[in-house]
């Protein structure tokens, strides 16, 4: 949470957490994706990235949304290569990023992650429909 703190005082709203190696591992309350060439790309949980129930739901739901979705090592380099970078987290779905560290993104919150905005919020609905007819 220092991090975070530290950043927020230098007008960021969330912070990038590297691993040992220097890899992406996620950010301090989300996961991180970033989309290229018309694939999803995430940190496999070997980097030191915590799980996560919306990267998990979109690890699920992705390829039946027509999303190419797969877990691969990303450094900073790939990040500031992507086409575009969202973020994922329970109080915040998905969430385009703008810019990391300067390096900013002409699209963010494209058509790929619209559609899996959609597949997750469907999905979502979904599941609370479910739960409240197994508790009438």
């Amino acid at each position: 949470m220092w991090h975070l703190a530290e950043a927020q005082k230098a007008g960021w709203t969330e912070v990038l957490l590297l691993n040992e190696r220097g890899e992406a591992a996620e950010c301090t309350s989300a996961n991180i994706f970033c989309v290229k060439d018309g694939a999803v790309f995430t940190p496999p949980l070997s980097s030191g990235c915590l799980e996560g129930v919306t990267r998990s739901v979109l690890m699920e739901i992705a390829a039946g949304a027509g999303v190419s979705m797969s877990e691969k090592t990303l450094t900073l380099a790939d990040l500031h290569a992507a086409d575009e970078v969202f973020i994922t987290s329970t109080n915040r779905s998905l969430l385009g990023v703008s810019e990391i560290a300067g390096n900013k993104y002409s699209v963010v919150a494209g058509p790929l992650v619209q559609k899996l905005e959609r597949a997750f919020d469907a999905c979502m609905r979904e599941y609370v429909a479910r739960a409240s007819a197994c508790g009438r």
